[in-house]
């Protein structure tokens, strides 16, 4: 019978796939979608496309269906249309596993993402359409695993109490009839006939369903087990009848007189049996009348419930008629409500186009103040105004108090770049002028607005240019200049242009003052730089001038002692008392005094020569051919007083290299890291160690500065070759010794620098520096 009944519904379900491939509402739907598209109605064009989307999933097309359902859900996110976003997510999840089962996971997020939109929306059929198609989808896969069938039924459970509450009779019957499906595979007979019953109950008709046909197909099965359970009985009373019998047989082969009181016992024994057996059929007969009694029971109270049924619905039809009325007074509100849609949508439009223009003008900003270069800032400025309206031609010009004129910083006809000469302010006749005295805008729409609505003079007006706009630059409510935009059409430029030339025009004023005060910033850094290498030099110059003092006063003695030898020598060889002993001593006295003399000023022309080059070098910026090594030495040697009685020590670790360079790079690069050792590495400490080598290759010398003095933290590492940045500031540190360092190293000297370092751990500089540059 099971077999007869599933292919009933086959034939069910291929008949009502074909009708609906014949439905002609795809090509009217697809009509309407090309219509949309092409009208750009973007919320009516997501909508077709979900009803396409459900629509070819009726007919089994399931590429289309997903196609459509993406394009859907692609338009609803766009447009953040929850409900748009729901359809879509059903109708997908209805064919994504069925297209790549791989994607199961994917499908159950869909159905989840559009169970949690529904749960949050007002709309109570959402959800319920949402755990419809969930169970669908479990359903739908139920060969794959049986506990599928358990999540089918608890969903359309949840959509068939929906429905119940908002009294959608079909949508109930539907999810009755459903649930008697999934009910009739999981084997549960009792619940499958339960919702057949109230899927017919209802449609209140007793049309041809599923419902219908598992109803017959239950009820068919339910006689066959009644009879098959009375078939059951008969056969087990003829099994007991044929078992007594051959009972009996088998006794009256034996002997009469000796089995006699044994076939007594064993039929009453077999009476015993007969009796247990009729007193359980017995008691099965109660258990059934009991149960028919149950039965009629159950059929009254369906009765009084269908009564109440007509009641409700002769209700229902009196609510129906009113919801008639109220349907045609929302009709009307529809239309109201998609009138002020559509004028919402013009406002959007205008809105979005203001965005954008506002997006446009923010990015000019950024761009324009970002710069501090005039002339990077115009170009930028004129490629960006060329995209928001007619420009064939920018000006900008600064007023200059002193000179009571208007300069001309940049003029840009195209892509030419034109020089004009100043223009005095007592041109009155000029709108440039004119714009300046009365520090107010000036729109002119064709050459005729120069004479007809301002009066000025045509020979101040290029001829090339029929429409151009004139706006006062201002600075804290000051005049600093004036910005012109023309062009070769007439009436040009409008209110809002005017508008946005307001803005460009404050974006320009602030990247002029930034240029300005990045001139005056630079000239005083580059001040202060220079300041900093004379400081420098300067210390250097009283640190060999205190050292040249010791040669310089031991030789002074010396000489002075010769002197008064001479003297007592010269008086005794005039007063003729002169002896061997006082030439010998005389003789010896002069050697020593000569030595002494030759030593220390040999020691002095070696500071002085060191001092020299090492001067020179770091006051002139010439490029030779020299050895470095030697030269290292030299500034070592320089920077001797430096050192002198601290307990820290240099160590040189040189190979012997031939570079042609800037030797004062390299000279004020050591000094700098010596003095930083001195003062910042081996603050309170009791000793410190130096060490510079250098290293070669074909191309490059590395030069390394290693002190194992106090190191840096990350903090400080960050900021090192800052200018201005110091942690001596308090002892009067500038800042600028590491960020000299560094410009010489990268720019001056063409290399590379990299820093090692830690707290308690000094630091390690490594200079990359070609062999030629």
């Amino acid at each position: 019978m099971k077999k007869y009944c599933c292919i009933v519904v086959v034939f069910f379900f291929s008949f009502q796939h074909l009708y609906a491939q014949c439905n002609p509402k795809i090509d009217s739907l697809l009509t309407v979608y090309s219509k949309h598209v092409k009208d750009s109605a973007i919320r009516k064009e997501m909508q077709v496309l979900n009803e396409l989307s459900r629509e070819y999933i009726h007919i089994g097309q399931k590429n289309e269906a997903l196609d459509y359902g993406e394009q859907a859900l692609a338009l609803s996110e766009k447009m953040k249309d929850n409900r748009q976003i729901i359809y879509a997510l059903r109708n997908i999840g209805l064919v994504q596993y069925k297209i790549d089962p791989q994607k199961f996971d994917n499908t159950v997020n869909l159905f989840k993402r559009a169970i949690n939109l529904s749960e949050k929306s007002a709309e109570r059929i959402d959800y319920a359409n949402v755990c419809a198609d969930y169970a669908k989808f479990y359903y739908d896969i139920k060969y794959v695993k049986e506990a599928y069938l358990d999540s089918a039924s608890k969903y359309y459970n949840i959509t068939y109490v929906i429905f119940k509450e908002l009294n959608r009779k079909n949508r109930l019957a539907a999810t009755a009839e459903a649930l008697a499906e999934v009910y009739f595979e999981k084997g549960d007979q009792d619940k499958a006939l339960e919702y057949s019953d109230k899927s017919l109950e209802a449609l209140d008709v007793a049309s041809f369903s599923k419902a219908s046909i598992i109803k017959r197909s239950l009820d068919a099965k339910i006689s066959a087990d009644a009879g098959f359970r009375y078939v059951s009985i008969f056969a087990l009373i003829l099994m007991v009848v044929f078992i007594i019998v051959l009972i009996r047989s088998f006794l009256n082969a034996k002997t009469h007189s000796q089995k006699l009181q044994e076939q007594k016992d064993e039929l009453s024994k077999t009476n015993r049996e007969i009796e247990i057996q009729k007193t359980e059929l017995e008691e099965k007969n109660t258990r059934i009348k009991r149960a028919f009694q149950e039965l009629e029971d159950k059929t009254k109270k369906i009765e009084a419930q269908n009564r109440e049924i007509e009641i409700q619905k002769e209700e229902l039809e009196i609510k129906g008629s009113e919801l008639l009325e109220k349907n045609e007074e929302l009709l009307q509100q529809q239309e109201e409500i998609k009138t002020q849609r559509d004028n919402l949508g013009i406002k959007t439009q205008e809105l979005e186009k203001s965005y954008e223009t506002i997006t446009i003008l923010s990015k000019i900003g950024q761009s324009i103040t970002s710069s501090l270069k005039l002339e990077e800032v115009f170009v930028n400025l004129y490629h960006y105004i060329k995209e928001l309206m007619p420009a064939d031609a920018i000006a900008v010009a600064e007023y200059e108090v002193e000179e009571n004129h208007l300069a001309y910083k940049f003029v840009l006809e195209g892509k030419n770049k034109i020089n004009y000469a100043p223009l005095s302010l007592k041109n009155q006749k000029h709108p440039a002028i004119w714009c300046i005295k009365n520090s107010i805008p000036i729109t002119i729409q064709s050459q005729q607005d120069l004479v007809s609505r301002y009066e000025f003079t045509e020979e101040t007006w290029n001829p090339a240019f029929q429409s151009g706009i004139y706006m006062p630059l201002l600075s804290a409510e000051k005049i600093i200049g004036v910005f012109g935009i023309f062009s070769k059409d007439k009436y040009a430029y409008s209110s809002q242009h005017l508008e946005m030339i307001k803005t460009l025009t404050a974006y320009t004023t602030i990247a002029l003052k930034n240029a300005q005060t990045y001139e005056i910033l630079n000239a005083a850094q580059q001040q202060l730089i220079e300041a900093e290498k004379m400081a420098a030099l300067g210390n250097l110059v009283a640190g060999v001038a205190h050292e040249i003092n010791t040669p310089v006063g031991i030789c002074i003695t010396a000489a002075s002692r010769l002197d008064s030898k001479t003297k007592e020598f010269n008086n005794l060889m005039e007063n003729g008392q002169m002896k061997k002993k006082d030439l010998t001593d005389f003789i010896t006295t002069s050697q020593e005094g000569m030595k002494i003399l030759l030593t220390n000023l040999q020691r002095a022309a070696d500071l002085v020569q060191g001092f020299k080059r090492v001067a020179v070098e770091q006051s002139i910026e010439t490029k030779r051919s020299f050895e470095l090594k030697q030269y290292i030495q030299e500034t070592i040697m320089s920077l001797r007083p430096e050192l002198k009685n601290k307990p820290y020590q240099i160590q040189l670790d040189l190979e012997e290299i031939q570079i042609n360079s800037f030797a004062g790079g390299f000279s004020q690069i050591l000094t700098n890291l010596i003095m930083n050792s001195i003062i910042h590495g081996f603050k309170d400490r009791e000793n410190g160690l130096i060490k510079i080598e250098t290293r070669q290759n074909k191309k490059s010398v590395f030069l390394t500065y290693t002190d194992d003095g106090n190191g840096m933290s990350p903090e400080v590492q960050a900021k090192i070759y800052e200018p201005f940045f110091t942690t001596n500031r308090e002892n009067g540190g500038s800042g600028l010794g590491m960020n000299i360092v560094y410009n010489l190293a990268v720019q001056k000297l063409g290399g590379k620098l990299s820093l090692e370092s830690a707290e308690n751990k000094g630091v390690r500089f490594v200079f990359e520096i070609p062999l030629g540059i």
